[in-house]
C-alpha cells in the first residue's frame, strides 16, 4: 500500500508539473501569426537590432549586382542628384577642336594682312621683298596661337576669330567708304585700306578675347554674330544700289551701296548682338538661315525681267525687292528652325519655338498665320 501511495504520488506531481508546463506555454505561445499579420515591433522609440558600431552591412557577393531598383550607394555629400543621363549631358569647359581650326586660319590671315600692311607702309615696290612680311607674319600668327592654346576655355578661340573677322569687316568698310566719297587726291588709298584692316581686325580680335575670357559665350553665338554682319552687309547693299537716282552712274550708285552695306554691316551686328541674350540658334539653324537667304535672292531674280522694258524705272529698283526676300528668306530659315538641336548640345534655352503655321483669309484676300510659344 506504502509503494502504491508512493507512485500515486509521483504521478501526480508529474501531473501538476505538467499542467504546469502546459499553462506557461499556452501564456506564452511561440508560433508564428496567421499569414498576412505584421509580426510585433519593438515598442514606439526604441531601435531596432543593428550591428556593432564600425561593422558593415551584408552586403551582396562579389560581382553581384545590388537588388533591381535600388541604387549600388545612397547619394553622398558631393554627389551630384540626379546622375547625369544621355549623350551630351555634360560640356566640357575646354575648346573643340572645331574652334581651334577656325582661329588657325583666322590667325594665317591676319598674319598675312600684316604683313601686306607693314610692307605697304614701307611703300616696298619688289613684289618678291613685298611677300616677305606676309609669309612670315602669316606662320607667326598660328604658331603663336598653338603657344596660347594652354588648352583655351570652351567659346574664347571662336570668340577671337569672330571678333577679329568682324573688326577686319569695319576696317574695310570704314576704308571703303571713304575711297568713294572723298576726292581722288584725299583718299586714303592701298596704304589706308591696309592699315584700317589691320587696326580693325587688332581691335576686334582684343575684344574678343576680352569677351570670351569674361562669357565664354557658345560658339554658335560667335557663328551667329559673324553671319549676322555678313547679312547685313549684302542686303544693305542692295537696298542702298536699289534706292540710288535714276539717272545716276554707276559710280554714283555704288557710292550707295557703300554706304547701304556699311549701315547694314552694323545693324546686323547689333541684331545679331541684341538676340544672342535671348537665342542660341542651332548650327543645324543657322545652316538653314543661309539656306533661306540664298533662296530669297533666287527667287527675286526673275523680277528683273520686269524692268527689261524701256521707259520704264531703272533695272537696279529690283535690288529693293531683293533686299526684301532675302531679309524674309533668313527669317524664314530661323522661324522654322526654331525647334532644332544639335547632337551633344549643350542645353541652351530658345526664346520662342513656332507650334503651327497656318492660311488665313482675310477680306479681299489672303493671309498667313504663324502661331508660337514664348519662353
Amino acid at each position: 500500500m506504502r509503494s502504491v501511495r508512493r507512485s500515486c504520488a509521483a504521478w501526480a506531481a508529474c501531473g501538476v508539473v505538467t499542467s504546469v508546463s502546459l499553462g506557461a506555454a499556452a501564456q506564452y505561445p511561440t508560433a508564428q501569426p496567421p499569414y498576412g499579420q505584421p509580426t510585433a515591433q519593438p515598442p514606439y522609440g526604441q531601435p531596432t537590432a543593428q550591428p556593432p558600431y564600425g561593422q558593415p552591412t551584408a552586403q551582396p557577393p562579389y560581382g553581384q549586382p545590388p537588388q533591381y531598383g535600388q541604387p549600388a550607394a545612397p547619394y553622398g555629400y558631393g554627389t551630384p542628384y540626379p546622375p547625369p543621363q544621355g549623350y551630351g549631358a555634360q560640356t566640357s569647359s575646354r575648346r573643340t577642336a572645331y574652334e581651334m581650326v577656325a582661329l588657325y586660319s583666322v590667325a594665317a590671315a591676319y598674319g598675312v594682312g600684316l604683313g601686306v600692311w607693314v610692307g605697304a607702309e614701307l611703300e616696298i615696290e619688289d613684289p618678291a621683298t613685298f611677300l616677305i612680311f606676309p609669309a612670315i607674319l602669316g606662320v607667326a600668327a598660328p604658331v603663336g596661337v598653338y603657344a596660347a592654346d594652354t588648352p583655351f576655355d570652351r567659346g574664347v578661340p571662336s570668340a577671337i576669330a569672330a571678333g577679329a573677322v568682324i573688326g577686319a569687316g569695319e576696317g574695310i568698310g570704314i576704308a571703303s567708304l571713304q575711297f568713294v566719297s572723298a576726292d581722288e587726291d584725299d583718299a586714303w588709298g592701298f596704304r589706308g585700306l591696309s592699315r584700317a584692316t589691320a587696326l580693325g581686325a587688332t581691335l576686334g580680335a582684343a575684344g574678343g578675347a576680352v569677351l570670351g575670357y569674361l562669357q565664354e559665350p557658345s560658339p554658335r553665338l560667335s557663328l551667329f554674330a559673324t553671319s549676322g554682319v555678313a547679312w547685313g552687309a549684302s542686303i544693305g547693299a542692295m537696298f542702298g544700289y536699289g534706292a540710288s537716282e535714276k539717272d545716276v552712274g554707276y559710280g554714283r550708285a555704288n557710292d550707295s551701296a557703300a554706304l547701304g552695306g556699311f549701315i547694314g554691316y552694323n545693324a546686323g551686328l547689333v541684331a545679331t548682338a541684341a538676340l544672342s541674350t535671348l537665342y542660341v540658334p542651332s548650327y543645324t539653324s543657322l545652316g538653314w538661315m543661309w539656306a533661306g537667304g540664298a533662296a530669297g535672292f533666287a527667287i527675286s531674280l526673275p523680277v528683273f525681267l520686269v524692268y527689261a522694258g524701256e521707259g520704264g524705272p531703272p533695272a537696279k529698283r529690283a535690288l529693293l525687292f531683293s533686299g526684301t526676300a532675302t531679309t524674309l528668306g533668313i527669317a524664314a530659315g530661323a522661324l522654322f528652325t526654331l525647334r532644332s538641336s544639335d547632337v551633344g548640345s549643350t542645353g541652351e534655352t530658345k526664346f520662342a519655338q513656332v507650334t503651327s503655321v497656318a492660311p488665313l483669309p482675310i477680306p479681299g484676300g489672303m493671309g498667313l498665320s504663324v502661331s508660337g510659344e514664348l519662353f
